[in-house]
């Protein structure tokens, strides 16, 4: 299968790669790369947010950039403006677009002005994790349309194969329960709660030892909704009265719903191209100056700090828990999950199976069993209505 998916990247003008964790979809690009380099090709990689980019970068030992910057965009008051389109497009002979079942209708419709003709464009994604947050289901509707090849990885390898997370991301696609292992440092285990305020004051003690050493991008905690004692909201502030709370030694600035403190956790929630600071970007602030707050993010050169004045704060919010689809296209050591029937309207099994995947080394799911059952057996996920299929059906033309 990988061997084919390398020929239909050369053989297809359009080509749609995906499959799940341990396949080998990361060995599939490096080939494609590999083939396409040695023949000579100029070849861009993008993709949705600047996290997955920075991944992509580092796996296919290549440059990568978010799709925004790719395509030159610039903010305006009055909606998308980009610089690349089809009267200056792309100077490229192959684009691979990484995560791409994060791209909404509205920006592939603005990448594929900017691809010039004979150009390659190889999408590459996971067709089972959750839908972009934009309209539309790029990546699915492209694959149902059956009009341009898909090559679907499924072979988990040995290595990958002796992953509790990888085996139980797999039996969660499949419709099955995942196996919970005994014991508190076991891959994949999951921690019973009748109470949900008990649930969570578990996670913030629990997320205090495991950071205790200092390494506060070791452990991340998902959670389906931001209300709730197990949202979002209660979360931060709960964690944060564990790990920082106030003291008289430490400044403090407003926030919406919150207040940021020196040592707090924290992720840009909106894509800033003056500041070089990306939607879902996670840094922890080191410097309180009245109303001005600086931030180090660990992906950017040591010293190379960034400062926000008064009126720039507001982008910034506490990241000691984030939604689960905050966390597309990221990657973690440590997750930990919380799954509680108050969250029932979100329990779903491409959710589950998202923040399943986001880990590398262990998974602890904390709430109810009963709640995990929910999320497995609702594979009713919101069909999106963007026609996209169907008008790809309708074409005379040949991918």
């Amino acid at each position: 299968a990988q061997r084919q998916a390398i020929y239909a990247s050369l053989e297809h003008g359009v080509f749609v790669l995906t499959g799940g964790p341990g396949t080998g979809k990361t060995t599939v690009v490096k080939g494609i790369l590999n083939v396409l380099e040695q023949a000579g090709c100029r070849i861009l990689l993008a993709a949705p947010t600047g996290r997955a980019a920075r991944r992509l970068a580092d796996s296919a030992g290549h440059p990568a950039a978010t799709v925004h910057r790719l395509l030159e965009y610039q903010p305006t008051g009055d909606g998308l403006c980009f610089g690349k389109d089809d009267s200056d497009p792309l100077d490229a002979e192959a684009i691979i677009i990484d995560e791409a079942s994060m791209l909404d209708i509205t920006l592939t419709y603005h990448l594929l002005k900017a691809v010039p003709g004979g150009c390659r464009l190889i999408f590459v994604g996971d067709v089972d994790q959750l839908p972009s947050v934009g309209a539309g289901s790029v990546l699915k509707d492209m694959i149902r349309s059956g009009r341009m090849p898909v090559v679907r990885l499924e072979n988990v390898f040995r290595q990958a194969e002796v992953s509790p997370i990888v085996r139980n991301a797999h039996k969660i696609n499949r419709g099955q329960m995942p196996e919970f292992l005994a014991g508190a440092d076991s891959e994949f285990a999951l921690e019973e709660f009748v109470n949900e305020q008990d649930a969570a004051e578990f996670v913030a003690r629990t997320y205090a030892q495991l950071t205790s050493g200092g390494d506060w991008r070791r452990v991340q905690v998902l959670t389906p909704m931001h209300k709730n004692p197990c949202g979002v909201q209660n979360l931060n502030k709960l964690l944060q009265k564990y790990l920082n709370p106030p003291s008289a030694a430490k400044s403090e600035v407003t926030i919406p719903g919150n207040v940021l403190r020196i040592g707090d956790k924290v992720m840009q929630i909106r894509n800033n191209y003056e500041k070089d600071v990306f939607n879902g970007d996670i840094g922890r602030v080191i410097k309180i100056d009245g109303k001005n707050v600086t931030v180090a993010f660990p992906e950017r050169p040591e010293g190379d700090y960034v400062t926000y004045a008064q009126g720039e704060v507001e982008e910034l919010q506490l990241a000691y828990a984030m939604s689960v689809h905050k966390s597309q296209g990221s990657e973690y050591p440590y997750v930990i999950l919380l799954m509680v029937q108050s969250h029932y309207i979100m329990l779903q099994r491409n959710l589950l199976y998202t923040a399943v995947t986001r880990a590398k080394e262990k998974v602890l799911i904390v709430g109810s069993k009963n709640a995990v059952r929910t999320a497995v057996e609702n594979d009713k996920t919101k069909r999106r209505y963007s026609l996209l299929a169907e008008r790809l059906q309708e074409s005379s033309e040949v991918f």
